[in-house]
């Protein structure tokens, strides 16, 4: 699986199916999207899940390790429980627990602050810094996992793409990742076929036509 670096894919409807499609198949040739720490964080920056201050883990390569490894992980639990979710089956004990885990590391207190004479409440994180930063694509997959409807989380139905989605059309009939993508090379495929197909009975006919 090659590092991709193309843009980020973000029309999946879903901060969680977003993450998963950093890891991708298209036209049978792999894209791994978060292969080292800056990748992530370069993933994380675009979606809004790093402070407004700023935070840069890669600062510190063993913190970059660890979220890299903690990311890949969820990644792969979410990826699981969403097969799941989608066959109407039990989600995995280890889904659970990774995607729990990430949960409890986001504790919000609310903190007193008083400046220039006036008083507010601001929130203050007290979680783990770094898992917390994996916090908000933890809450989209339990959103997911627990309103959805699991006909409405899907996969692109091209057989060279793996591409998630949440269908939020009115009829519910949405195929492709894309139409940009997958959808107008289906088109294109399916034109083609129908044109050969075509032109191979214009040849028996023509052959059949001979004396």
């Amino acid at each position: 699986m090659t590092d991709d670096s193309e843009v980020f894919i973000w029309d999946s409807g879903a901060l969680s199916l977003d993450f998963l499609n950093t890891r991708r198949f298209d036209q049978g040739r792999g894209h791994e999207g978060i292969s080292t720490p800056r990748r992530l964080e370069m993933w994380l920056a675009q979606c809004g899940a790093l402070p407004s201050g700023g935070s840069s883990f890669t600062a510190s390569p063993p913190a970059a390790r660890t979220l890299l490894l903690e990311g890949t992980r969820l990644r792969d639990e979410i990826q699981q429980a969403m097969h799941a979710f989608t066959s109407e089956a039990p989600i995995p004990l280890s889904s659970l627990h990774t995607i729990n885990r990430v949960l409890d590391s986001s504790r919000v207190s609310l903190r007193l602050v008083s400046e220039d004479g006036t008083s507010s409440l601001s929130e203050h994180e007290t979680g783990s810094e770094l898992l917390t930063l994996l916090a908000p694509i933890a809450t989209s997959a339990a959103e997911l996992l627990a309103g959805a409807d699991p006909h409405r989380v899907r996969q692109c139905a091209s057989n060279t793409c793996v591409t998630w989605f949440l269908d939020s059309s009115k009829n519910g009939r949405r195929r492709w990742c894309s139409m940009a993508r997958c959808g107008n090379r289906a088109k294109a495929k399916k034109h083609w076929d129908k044109q050969r197909a075509a032109d191979a009975a214009e040849r028996v006919e023509a052959r059949a036509a001979q004396p």
